[in-house]
């Protein structure tokens, strides 16, 4: 179990193959991403009364998808000592997280990550939420999981392109720390090694329990999300989130070198835009971007102009950590181009 911080809602486990002892002990049923149904079967792991296999992706991650989820859940029926197990990528927990939030006004819940990306990321923080028209995760709560399992098994199950897009919120992790060493390892192929996985779980963990409801310092592990999330919903969601989120990333250090902080070396820089290349002809226009960044959700007045909108805008810097600023959707265009120029 990974050691976090004192009073941390949540305990993580990193494991190796999967098992059932980590289910809950007392009433519990479960809600899954048909796609990994077989690996769970395969495990021979149980499916209690109530289990629901969703077939699930981004446009289904609507308030509508957990009506019928509370219905069956009332039905069996759950108690207030139940516990919701979540099998499944990003959007699945935090669709379930949701739900369970709302279920009785609150449940308890497991993460069971089987993304590269919701193992490191979605699955810690009690972030829970569901899409609007105007944009990503606009619906949510916060509501943390009792138990966040990360198991390696799930990691083999995945299509590298699925792999690859899981190593950009790692790499985010490492940016944000300003360790530009670790965030070179990270544009290697191949599964990540368990002390990986740790190192960018405790590091998020620590954020969160200084911030848990993102007032200041945890608006920092949004890098690469800005204009990630934009290029996403622009997309019509043909990018990967972490494809969303290492395009932005990339953005963000042109950003960043505008705003006069120090700028990272031009080698490490071309590396990761080779690995995101590939990537070119699903980035949104400009234009297509710019109307999904007025509506991002950590938007607000600017405090020198009350009538523009600015954004928390997260600025990688080489050696040193990340900084916050509050900048017009605007000042995105440029970085955006360098971007896109970047991978040509």
């Amino acid at each position: 179990m990974l050691q976090v911080p004192e009073g941390f809602p949540t305990r993580v486990w990193v494991e190796e193959e999967l098992s059932g002892t980590l289910l809950p002990p007392g009433p519990w049923t479960l809600v899954g991403d048909a796609a990994v149904r077989p690996a769970w079967a395969a495990a021979g792991l149980p499916e209690p009364p109530g289990t629901l296999w969703q077939p699930l992706c981004e446009a289904a991650k609507r308030l509508e998808t957990l009506l019928p989820w509370l219905e069956a859940w009332a039905r069996i029926p759950l108690r207030r000592d139940a516990t919701i197990v979540a099998v499944g990528g990003g959007v699945l927990t935090d669709m379930a997280g949701l739900a369970a939030s709302l279920y009785m006004r609150g449940i308890r819940w497991q993460a069971w990550p089987t993304t590269l990306l919701s193992q490191v990321d979605a699955g810690l923080g009690g972030k829970t939420g569901v899409d609007l028209e105007a944009g990503k995760n606009l619906a949510g709560a916060f509501h943390p999981p009792v138990d966040l399992v990360v198991c390696r098994a799930f990691l083999r199950t995945l299509p590298p392109r699925h792999l690859a897009a899981g190593r950009w919120e790692i790499f985010k992790m490492a940016l944000i720390e300003g360790d530009q060493a670790w965030a070179g390892t990270l544009l290697e192929d191949g599964l990540p090694a368990p002390e990986t996985l740790l190192r960018a779980l405790r590091a998020k963990a620590e954020v969160v329990a200084r911030d848990p409801l993102e007032a200041g310092e945890r608006r920092l592990l949004n890098l690469g999300h800005t204009l990630g999330h934009a290029m996403e919903a622009a997309s019509d969601y043909r990018l990967l989130h972490g494809e969303a989120v290492g395009l932005g990333t990339l953005a963000a250090c042109c950003l960043a070198e505008e705003q006069g902080l120090a700028p990272f070396p031009p080698a490490f820089l071309a590396r990761a835009a080779s690995r995101l290349a590939p990537l070119a002809p699903l980035v949104p226009p400009w234009e297509a971007c710019l109307e999904w960044l007025s509506r991002d959700k950590k938007s607000g007045p600017d405090r020198q102009n009350p009538a523009r909108t600015a954004i928390y805008c997260i600025l990688p810097c080489a050696g040193a950590p990340a900084e916050q600023r509050l900048l017009p959707p605007e000042t995105w265009e440029s970085a955006h181009r360098r971007m896109l120029a970047s991978l040509t």
